[in-house]
């Protein structure tokens, strides 16, 4: 525990940046600014948010139920249900889902390795906590990212498109990335997102 506190202050006070955890502190307020929401969409020409310091932020630790905030960011999954406009943007619909106007990652799989690297990542585990960001490796160079919405469901883009490059976004089962696209599943992860 002291080991997770002292890294995360490290990689706040980073000159560079590297990653910033996106959780709620004390529930009420985001890390960074909070993006404007616009019906139901998140409007992406906010400014670039600004770094959390860490009096804002807390790493989540430890599995539980539910990752700190993610009342809020399921809220706002449901509420992009039916949207469209995400074709391929996948890491930009989970950081969008956690009031984040972009991931800060060039891929899904890019934000995986970066989770596995900080020892943030819960491979092949199989019960993320509500609001826990999911990871596939799907054949290609960019993976797919969504978010556990709880009882075995997520919020996905893509998923559900009738025509190619709608970018619909979906409520779905959890398997159906694996069973509709043959994408292999790789772990559950927190929100964190890089302050660049």
């Amino acid at each position: 525990m002291i080991v997770k506190a002292i890294l995360a202050s490290a990689l706040l006070a980073a000159p560079v940046g590297l990653i910033a955890p996106i959780a709620l502190a004390g529930g009420t307020a985001t890390c960074g600014a909070a993006p404007t929401e616009s019906s139901g969409a998140i409007d992406q020409t906010n400014a670039a948010p600004r770094p959390p310091s860490e009096a804002d932020c807390k790493t989540p630790v430890e599995t539980s139920e539910r990752l700190p905030g993610a009342e809020q960011a399921v809220a706002r999954a449901l509420r992009l249900v039916g949207s469209h406009g995400y074709y391929q943007l996948c890491a930009r619909l989970a950081a969008n889902i956690w009031g984040r106007p972009r991931a800060g990652y060039f891929s899904a799989a890019e934000q995986w390795r970066q989770m596995v690297a900080t020892n943030q990542a819960h491979p092949d585990d199989r019960e993320p906590p509500t609001g826990a960001l999911v990871f596939w490796e799907t054949g290609g160079p960019y993976g797919h990212v969504a978010v556990y919405v709880g009882d075995g469901r997520i919020v996905s883009n893509d998923i559900g498109d009738a025509v190619s490059g709608e970018g619909g976004v979906y409520l779905v089962d959890f398997e159906l990335i694996e069973s509709q696209w043959g994408a292999r599943y790789l772990g559950w992860a927190p929100p964190i997102y890089s302050t660049t």
